[in-house]
This record gives structure tokens, sequence and C-alpha cells, in this order.
């Protein structure tokens, strides 16, 4: 399959074009250079639909976004720039070149007070500027093109990301003095992992709405033990440089989702739920880490 990656460079999009070539998929990587979805022009929706139309692209993964959730509510027209009109723009593209599309989405559409996961059929609420741009973005994908996968995801780390949880094997090797959340529900998702559930979902699934995490939950406090208790099992201990802190003593600009849980419904009725558990995932990711010397 000929398939376009935009936002290849971020964390999942360059994990998806790893995991693309790995499958034998023809991929097109397409940063920021090539499609800025900050200034979602019409001229630049012809442009990203040519360099879709030379590749003959079958699929385009939109993993492109303004995921800075505090930033969000310091700019909130960037936000939406991004999240919503950028996402719809690629989806144009992606009907003009006869391609399908395939959007990532995160948690954060749900209002997160509920004590079960929330599945696909749960009524969004979004809390934050973030959430509500991300939420818009799924509405202007699916009215502009029905060849569409809108799919949902939520805590995601993997090797060379910079967000926090990306980045904590490597603060707790310098003994940094951290403080993690202990309340918040949470499925830490390894983005390889999430790449490879993406692909068996493209491949042969139906189009619509879905969900894909790690599976099971845990807190982020108890995701910070379990890498220390993982790594000491390869041989790799890890000081634990880190002590519990309630979500409210944790200062964000942005309301955080309490229960932060995906149920993966949709891919479990369909057959195509491939996806691990996340402690499964994270023995996965700290080996990935010990191969590159980085753990």
């Amino acid at each position: 399959m000929r398939v376009a990656v935009v936002g290849a460079a971020g964390l999942l999009g360059s994990h998806l074009c790893e995991e693309l070539q790995l499958a034998g998929h023809s991929v097109k990587a397409l940063d920021r250079t090539a499609c800025d979805l900050s200034t979602p022009e019409r001229e630049h929706m012809y442009a990203l639909r040519d360099r879709l139309t030379s590749h003959d692209a079958q699929l385009v993964f939109n993993c492109a976004a303004f995921t800075d959730v505090d930033g969000a509510e310091r700019e909130p027209d960037r936000a939406f720039t991004i999240n919503a009109l950028g996402a719809e723009l690629v989806a144009r593209a992606a009907e003009e070149a006869g391609a399908t599309v395939c959007h990532i989405s995160t948690d954060f559409v749900f209002r997160g007070d509920g004590r079960r996961p929330y599945d696909e059929f749960d009524r969004p609420d979004p809390q934050s500027v973030y959430a509500r741009s991300k939420r818009a973005g799924e509405d202007l994908v699916m009215r502009a093109t029905r060849r569409h996968f809108v799919v949902r995801v939520g805590g995601l780390y993997g090797r060379g990301g910079r967000n926090f949880f990306s980045t904590l094997v490597k603060r707790l090797r310098a003994g940094q003095a951290l403080r993690v959340d202990c309340e918040r529900a949470v499925s830490p998702t390894w983005t390889r992992v999430l790449a490879q559930q993406l692909i068996a979902l493209c491949e042969r699934g139906e189009h619509g709405i879905y969900h894909a995490t790690c599976q099971q939950q845990t807190t982020w406090f108890e995701f910070a033990n379990a890498i220390c208790e993982e790594a000491a099992l390869l041989g790799k201990p890890l000081a634990t440089s880190f002590v519990s802190a309630k979500t409210a003593e944790l200062a964000a600009a942005a309301p955080r989702p309490a229960m932060s849980v995906l149920d993966c419904n949709m891919l479990r009725l369909r057959g195509l739920l491939r996806i691990p558990t996340w402690r499964e995932a994270l023995r996965g990711y700290l080996r990935e880490l010990l191969t590159h010397d980085e753990l």
C-alpha cells in the first residue's frame, strides 16, 4: 500500500513511518516543511493534494497536531487552526486525491469524570481548549470525507519523544527530583505498538471512530514505579527520585480528565485488537532503549 504520513517527524509519526516500512508499505514522510498546518489556506490544500497524487497515496495518516495542552489555553486560535482547520485540510486533500485518511485524536475529548473507561459510543464532552480543538477536528474530518478513520489515543510515550513520560527514563537516570500524578487513571501507550495497531486497523478495518491505547489502566505514579521495577530486572536500576502528588497539587493551566482511559471496544468487536497491556508494552520499550544504550 502507498501511504503518506503528515507529521512524520513527531513521536507517533516517526514510529509509524518505521513500522509501515517494516510492513512493506511505500511511505511518503511529510514533516512541517512539506505540510505546515498552522496556515491551512486553500493553496496549501492543493499543494498537499498534489503531493498525495504524485505518490498515488491510498492512505494518509494525520499525526500532526498542536499538543501543548496548557499552551492551548494561552493560544486558542493557534490550537483550533492546527487541530481543527488543519485536520480538515488534510482530510480534504486526501478526499481529492482519492485516499483514505486516518486522523489521530485524543482521549481528552471526554469529560473524564466517569467511573469506567470511555468507549466509542460515549458522548464527548471536552473541557479544555486543546480538547475542544481536537473534537472540532474530528467533526471537520468526518464532514470532509466519508473515507476516514478517526482514532482516539492517549498516554503516548516512546523513544525520541519530548513529552514528560518519553523522557522519564532519562530524568530518572539523572536522579531528578520529580512529582508524579498518583490520581489520574491512564493507559500509558508505547507509540511503537500503537503504530502497529493503527496499521492493522487501516489494512483491514472498516471506516469510523476507534479507540486505540494499551490495555488495562494504572496511574502515572505507578507507571514510574513500573519503569524502575522493569529496568532493575534488565540489570539497569534507576533512581526512584520521585514522589506521588495529587492532580490538584500539580500546577496546570488546563484541566486533565481524571478518568483518562479508553475502551477499545470497536477494535475488539471487529476482531482487530492487537495492542498489548501497558506493562507488556513498557517491557518492549525498555528493551528498545537498552538496545540503543539509552537505559
